[in-house]
């Protein structure tokens, strides 16, 4: 006898099938913009490292946010997740389902207007200067990666010495 589905819709009940959950107003989101989030093991199973996203990282916020957009069960843990200025900010750069984009975009008009064309602000030289030389007026070095050597010290290398090999 052939295997027949369950009808009270058991099978329907994933992320791809269920509908997205939206909260009211992005004003309900209260997630943190910096440091890291940890989202719930449902969302990311495996080992906890996989669940820890830093978010100064861009691809990790990306990967956050698509994930609990996506996965999110109900609009409580889109609040506790979610941070409103940080959506903003990367919702035309999120790859989300069809559903998923629309749902927001018809609950929340200003996502699509933005992502649409609409310009971001822009900041005068000033804030530009200032955003370029830190808080204080001081010229930040750039960041490098742990261990690696500056430029010049891969040029030049050290005489060999004693017998080739």
């Amino acid at each position: 006898m052939p295997y027949v589905a369950a009808r009270d819709g058991r099978q329907n009940r994933g992320p791809a099938n269920r509908a997205p959950s939206v909260p009211d107003s992005l004003d309900d989101l209260h997630g943190h913009s910096v440091g890291q989030l940890e989202l719930p093991r449902r969302m990311a199973p495996g080992h906890r490292s996989r669940r820890i996203l830093d978010l100064e990282d861009p691809a990790q916020v990306r990967q956050a946010y698509q994930t609990v957009l996506c996965q999110a069960a109900d609009c409580c843990e889109i609040n506790d997740l979610l941070n409103p200025g940080v959506l903003r900010r990367i919702w035309r750069h999120l790859h989300l389902p069809a559903k998923v984009r629309d749902e927001w975009e018809k609950q929340h008009p200003s996502l699509a207007s933005r992502a649409t064309g609409e310009q971001a602000p822009t900041m005068d030289a000033a804030e530009l200067a200032a955003a370029r030389l830190g808080g204080d007026g001081f010229r930040r070095a750039p960041r490098r990666m742990p261990g690696a050597q500056p430029a010049g010290a891969r040029a030049i290398a050290a005489p060999r010495t004693g017998p080739p090999r």
